[in-house]
């Protein structure tokens, strides 16, 4: 009786001192997982990012506290500690492991909205090689005994259902409260991290150095798209049914070339200042052989993607670009054309390394995976036009038509206030500012080095017996000096409210220059003024220039062009006039745009290649 006794009281010292044991246990497993994300939360193990984590209560917290409500969850529901450790490891170590594939293959991380986009996800990993480390292996096998371990050792169950059921109730309310409260404050959220161990602009390192748990779940808000307001997607549809699907014509299948030069404008346009001829010589020039004319941007002095991105698309407002999207170049891909797309700077910018394969580039070429193995500064103009050369060739041995797109970075400002140069590009004069002249002249002499760069390009394609079409245009006007200080000084009037000044704020050239068996094969001049339009519309005056249809969109906003060719934030342009508010009839044809717009931005549909 008394061994009985004993023994009945050693089974409940034994249950009271797993009960004790079980919230250490639940603690001290989340916080093991926590550090294992920490460890994937970066392409290779960065110690001092690693470091930094626990550097921050609040970052230890918001990337504990999932783990740590998710593994109480299963295990009141379950009710085996064993099993709520398992699934923890299975749901938070696969996913920051998968974090660290995919930021070692696309500088990117694994954010929520990649979950969503599951077809997508399976098609890219078929790309690469995946290949566990044996690091990786031996954390595995450890997370896999420590689990046999729980199984066996500790079997604690809380039989009460009431006290289970009460527990999943306070923690669905304190989950509820905290989620809604901190993990959505985009305020927070840009607090948190070390930002002297990234660059800040780059947003997979922004997400990298705020650990791995917190950064996904801030994303989730990525996933809601904002529906345009009177959405009618049937409407969509039925307007762009109303075209067809055109091919190229076989015999006109020439080379493209598009070059988007960093913040060029031509300023020996403005009377009230005098520029030094050799800065544009070569421009006029081939502006004077080119059909030409003016895009009205819809930015100044930044937000290149911007301008880059509605001449790739023909959108004026733009979908996230998680996923493929119609594009023109999607369009040149289907018609046989090999296309690829060239940055001399980081991948990362504006997210280009994903994006661009988004829109449909065969190839990215971009520092981090070409041009840092060539030379570790970036590329001037000069030496960087030679690789657009470099892919045409590769294009010409193998047969097939090429589709170019080029964004450059020398020119790039801020332009120093220092005196760096002794040639007056600009013509100085009398009450110039000293610094606010030398931001300007700098900005000369950087644009008088592409001038020469653009005569090396087009000499070369001028001697060519394959056709060849380029066009050429600037992104935005630049910046020169706080306030616009440059523009004041210059006598530059930049005042929106008035059209010179709206359009001296956002006009940037655009030009498209043939060689001479292209302009054969068209039986034109290539010679002569364009229209002033928005970038959204450039490639439509080059289709329509050449005579070729496109598809479906293409011949959509063609139409659209005839109406209304500005679309701004400030002004539109209807019928050759500019205007603050369009007409009724237009203000209709842009409703219907934006709701086709909407919806073709938004259902990719590749064509068969021919």
């Amino acid at each position: 009786m008394k061994y009985d006794i004993f023994k009945s009281t050693d089974r409940k010292a034994h249950r009271y001192l797993q009960g004790l044991l079980i919230p250490i246990i639940i603690f001290g497993s989340s916080f093991l997982i926590m550090s294992i994300t920490f460890i994937f939360s970066s392409a290779h193990f960065n110690i001092p990012m690693f470091k930094s984590y626990f550097t921050s209560k609040t970052l230890v917290f918001m990337n504990i506290f999932p783990i740590l409500i998710f593994f109480i969850f299963t295990y009141i529901l379950s009710n085996r500690l064993w099993l709520s450790f398992a699934l923890s490891n299975l749901l938070f170590v696969t996913m920051s492991i998968i974090n660290r594939f995919k930021l070692t293959f696309r500088d990117d991380p694994f954010t929520f909205i990649d979950i969503t986009l599951v077809s997508e996800s399976l098609a890219m990993t078929k790309r690469y090689k995946l290949e566990f480390t044996t690091n990786m292996k031996i954390l595995i096998v450890g997370l896999i005994v420590m689990t046999i371990i729980l199984k066996i050792f500790f079997q604690y169950k809380i039989n009460s259902k009431k006290i289970r059921i009460s527990i999943l109730i306070v923690l669905c309310i304190i989950s509820m409260l905290v989620f809604r409260s901190f993990y959505f404050d985009s305020q927070l959220y840009n607090e948190l991290g070390d930002k002297s161990l990234i660059n800040i602009w780059s947003k997979p390192q922004q997400f990298q150095s705020k650990g791995f748990v917190y950064p996904f779940i801030y994303s989730i808000k990525d996933v809601k798209d904002t529906e345009l307001e009177g959405y009618d997607e049937k409407k969509a549809i039925e307007d762009l049914s109303r075209y067809k699907y055109y091919d190229i014509p076989q015999d006109q299948e020439v080379n493209i070339v598009a070059i988007m030069l960093e913040a060029y404008n031509d300023f020996t346009k403005f009377d009230t200042i005098e520029v030094n001829p050799e800065v544009y010589d070569n421009f006029h020039k081939i502006k004077g052989e080119s059909v030409h004319g003016n895009l009205v941007t819809n930015i100044f002095a930044g937000d290149t993607i911007k301008t880059e991105r509605e001449f790739l698309t023909g959108y004026s407002s733009h979908p996230r670009y998680l996923k493929n999207t119609n594009s023109f170049v999607w369009y040149f891909k289907e018609q046989g054309y090999r296309t690829e797309a060239m940055h001399p700077i980081y991948g990362w910018f504006y997210n280009r390394r994903n994006v661009n394969e988004y829109l449909g580039f065969d190839a990215f070429d971009y520092y981090e995976n070409k041009y840092k193995d060539i030379q570790e500064t970036f590329f001037k103009d000069m030496e960087f036009f030679d690789f657009i050369i470099e892919g045409y060739e590769k294009s010409k041995s193998n047969g097939v038509p090429y589709f170019n797109f080029t964004v450059t970075y020398q020119n790039h400002g801020p332009y120093s206030t220092e005196k760096y140069t002794d040639v007056e590009y600009l013509k100085k004069k009398s009450g110039y500012d000293e610094a606010t002249y030398n931001i300007i002249n700098n900005y000369l002499k950087g644009i008088s080095e592409t001038d020469k760069a653009m005569k090396k390009l087009f000499d070369y394609f001028r001697d060519e017996e394959e056709p060849v079409i380029i066009v050429l245009f600037g992104d935005h006007n630049p910046w020169l000096g706080e306030e616009a200080s440059g523009y004041n000084m210059m006598g530059i009037n930049i005042d929106l409210s008035t059209t010179e000044g709206f359009l001296n704020y956002y006009e940037t050239p655009y030009i498209i220059w043939a060689n001479e068996p292209a302009k054969e094969i068209f039986n034109k001049s290539f010679i002569g003024e364009g229209n002033n339009i928005s970038p959204q519309f450039l490639m439509a005056e080059l289709f329509q220039y050449l005579g070729w249809k496109g598809n479906e969109y293409m011949q959509y906003i063609m139409d659209l062009k005839a109406h209304i060719d500005v679309i701004n934030n400030v002004y539109y342009k209807e019928y050759g006039q500019y205007t603050a508010e369009l007409s009724e009839e237009n203000q209709q044809r842009f409703k219907d745009f934006r709701n086709v717009e909407y919806y073709y931005s938004r259902n990719f549909k590749e064509q068969d290649n021919k």
